[in-house]
């Protein structure tokens, strides 16, 4: 992945914003909404997803709909030290869907689902029995009051807007 910083033109923001609006479309569909030719659509993809700016096509699925309806944010404490092998032992819980670093109160923020509270309450065993894990704190979400993707925010940047 090439660390430089780049920033988007409106060449790329039309493509991605093409791209999220129908992850299937084609490079001619692309070229047509982005007023450019077919073949610099693929050349333009394919140094976005060399960047990381483009990280998958995967469709986004709605946790609820597939019957998960519990999300959780946990934080956690962990020992001194033992950051590799507690990200380790989150890994391996499937219902654990992103840890993150963080600083403040605990160690470690992880983003669970489950498909109800006991099934929580089962996960949340699991992450506990993590030997390093010192301490645990769940809040659930009760309900999803706005969402933003990053290429939203990109797009609203002044310097998008060109």
């Amino acid at each position: 992945m090439n660390t430089s910083r780049r920033p988007l033109d409106s060449i790329d923001l039309a493509l991605l914003q093409a791209l999220q609006k129908d992850p299937r479309a084609s490079h001619a569909e692309l070229g047509r909404v982005a007023q450019i030719a077919r073949g610099t659509v693929y050349s333009r993809l394919d140094r976005l997803e060399r960047e990381g700016v483009i990280t998958d096509y995967a469709p986004t699925v709605d946790g609820g709909a597939a019957g998960y309806d519990v999300l959780a944010f946990t934080t956690l404490e962990i020992r001194q030290g033992s950051h590799e092998e507690t990200v380790a032992g989150l890994i391996a819980i499937d219902e654990v869907l992103e840890v993150h670093t963080i600083t403040g109160a605990g160690d470690l923020l992880c983003k669970i689902i489950a498909r109800s509270n006991d099934h929580l309450h089962r996960i949340l065993q699991s992450v506990t029995a993590i030997p390093t894990v010192a301490r645990s704190e769940s809040q659930l979400a009760l309900h999803m009051s706005h969402r933003r993707s990053v290429l939203d925010v990109i797009a609203a940047e002044p310097s998008s807007k060109e």
